[in-house]
């Protein structure tokens, strides 16, 4: 059995038994109460901003990249491929679908593709770990501090790799251009590094750079935001932080090993944050269902639109995994 193979079972099994256990402890005549009471003007409200949501991370990959805005669709196409991608397939198989897709789409070379696409993540880490850290401080006398310790960790690596890609990118491009590359894969493996850190080099040199910060900063608010419109849509008087603190849960627990969707993963994190503001835990489960079927929504009607209209066959990329790169 290979890894990612066990990775998947476990993953499954993990979703499985988390569901059925916080399924067990419903109460769920006060669950189908709070779904018929639910508003549906913040609904659509926080539905609109998930789509602008995917249209604003569209933008800041293709301008992490460094392409032209005329890109901008290509971008927005193979965003939600990942994302759809992300939910019908395990291990977050969507991250290398949308690298797929923006290569054959934009045409980006694969090496910057790759790159553009890590970088991307990187800065979602970056983001994450500030706002790990800010809800760790607010519930400081609440939650074990250990919590966020990954996540954190993962901040600090990240911030710290993109600093030194930064800052010795020519010098990493010198030393692989010196390499003597014999063989068809050595030499893929030396062309895909260089257009690689031509990517680092680009984003280096963007005069996005300046915008890219604020804009993440600006997605990850907007997605707290509509969180918190779920929350309105539910009744619950919360604070803004509220929101915060489901999103860093979210972002926490879907770093385990979970069946697609994050089924039971999910709704254990809404609970185990919703706690913290006296939700009970019928409530809390509404309440993640009601957040994964609308994201669920949008980004299956939308995702699947872009594959009809592209002629991107999923099961196929999702198979090839890749096939042009050189560890393989």
């Amino acid at each position: 059995m290979n890894k990612k193979l066990f990775l998947i079972i476990i993953g499954t099994l993990l979703s499985v038994v988390l569901l059925v256990i916080v399924l067990s402890r419903l109460d769920w005549q006060a669950f189908f109460n709070a779904l018929k009471t639910i508003r549906l003007s913040p609904v659509l409200l926080a539905g609109s901003m998930i789509v602008i949501l995917i249209a604003l991370r569209s933008l800041r990959w293709n301008l992490v990249a460094n392409m032209p805005l005329t890109k901008f669709k290509y971008f927005w196409q193979a965003a939600n491929i990942g994302y759809l991608g992300n939910m019908i397939y395990p291990l977050r198989a969507g991250e290398v679908l949308r690298i797929v897709a923006i290569h054959h789409f934009a045409p980006l070379v694969l090496g910057r593709a790759v790159t553009s696409a890590v970088i991307d993540r990187m800065l979602d880490i970056m983001m994450m770990g500030t706002f790990t850290l800010l809800v760790l401080w607010i519930h400081s006398q609440r939650i074990d501090p250990t919590l966020g310790k990954g996540v954190v960790g993962l901040f600090i690596i990240a911030t710290v790799v993109l600093t030194l890609l930064i800052i010795f990118a020519d010098h990493l491009q010198a030393r692989v251009q010196r390499w003597a590359a014999q063989g068809k894969w050595q030499q893929r493996l030396q062309e895909w590094l260089l257009h690689g850190l031509e990517g680092v080099q680009a984003f280096r040199q963007t005069r996005n750079l300046l915008t890219i910060l604020p804009l993440t900063a600006a997605v990850f608010l907007l997605d707290y935001f509509w969180m918190w419109q779920i929350m309105a849509a539910f009744g619950w008087d919360l604070p803004f932080e509220a929101a915060l603190t489901v999103g860093v849960f979210l972002l926490i627990s879907i770093s385990l090993p979970s069946a697609p969707g994050y089924i039971g993963i999910y709704q254990v994190a809404c609970v185990l944050a919703l706690g913290l503001y006296g939700i009970d835990e019928t409530l809390a489960v509404a309440y993640s269902i009601v957040m994964q079927l609308l994201t669920f929504a949008i980004i299956g009607v939308q995702g699947m639109l872009v594959t009809i209209y592209c002629g991107f066959n999923l099961s196929r990329q999702r198979q090839s995994d890749l096939s042009q790169m050189p560890n393989e």
